[in-house]
């Protein structure tokens, strides 16, 4: 087995056991190619980067895409990282990766690096909504849009090269931390997508990051229909602005 190189380490490494390990390496053609797992198992993970094993040589300067999730809690973590150096060690390839992007919000992915406790706890999806710990759903009213167009692309390496499909049926409801919808598609929880809806009345666009958080078929409606909930990530001030005005605007028109 070749040597691991000397790197100073900024973080403690954890291990994370039972879960399951995807890794995906970026392609460098410009037409669209599926992903391929490359994925064996981790060694061990930390806030700035993880070592992997894999099955097949990936070079040093390389960016891959590491997904993993717990098999008992259904957790999931995903971020980008640059191959800093790579050894060959049968069975496989092991490889320092260090994150330069992380998908995961703040809070669940120190489950993970830390082995930390998640600052937000999902309850069992119910009808009505998204489900999310009782004290957020407090903070966290729900609203109904009006003359809207949305659309929600899945996020992913072919999303990436133009082949992007809109998923999105219709808004249920709206607050200030996600949304419930009726989807086309069935989505894995854990999935990325980008949510947008134009608000024809206002003249205004909502654009932001989400993850779905738990989907399921609607019996209510006629063919394929998935209802879903989808949590915002990296919401920046002049977007929550942007929906406190939103529920304002429609509570007030309700009014009326």
């Amino acid at each position: 087995m070749a040597s691991e190189p000397d790197t100073r380490r900024a973080f403690p490494r954890r291990r994370v056991p039972n879960v399951d390990m995807y890794c995906y390496r970026a392609s460098p053609s410009a037409t669209p190619q599926m992903r391929r797992n490359i994925g064996a198992e981790i060694l061990d993970i930390s806030q700035g980067g993880a070592r992997v094993r894999v099955h097949e040589a990936v070079g040093r300067g390389e960016t891959i895409t590491l997904e993993l999730r717990d098999r008992l809690s259904g957790e999931s973590f995903r971020a980008r990282g640059e191959v800093r150096w790579a050894a060959m060690d049968a069975p496989g390839h092991l490889l320092g990766v260090q994150f330069s992007e992380h998908y995961t919000p703040v809070g669940e992915r120190e489950v993970f690096t830390l082995g930390a406790s998640p600052t937000i706890k999902m309850a069992p999806a119910k009808e009505g909504g998204i489900a999310l710990a009782t004290q957020e759903k407090r903070q966290s009213e729900r609203f109904n849009l009006k003359d809207y167009t949305v659309t929600v692309y899945r996020q992913g390496s072919l999303a990436s090269q133009g082949l992007k499909r809109n998923v999105a049926r219709t808004i249920l409801d709206i607050s200030s931390t996600g949304t419930q919808m009726e989807l086309t598609e069935q989505m894995e929880a854990g999935a990325l997508v980008q949510f947008t809806v134009h608000l024809n009345t206002l003249s205004d666009t909502l654009d932001v990051l989400a993850a779905v958080r738990w989907c399921r078929p609607d019996p209510g409606v006629a063919g394929s229909s998935y209802r879903a909930g989808l949590q915002f990530l990296n919401l920046g001030d002049a977007q929550r602005k942007k929906i406190e005005f939103m529920r304002k605007w429609f509570a007030k028109s309700k009014k009326k």
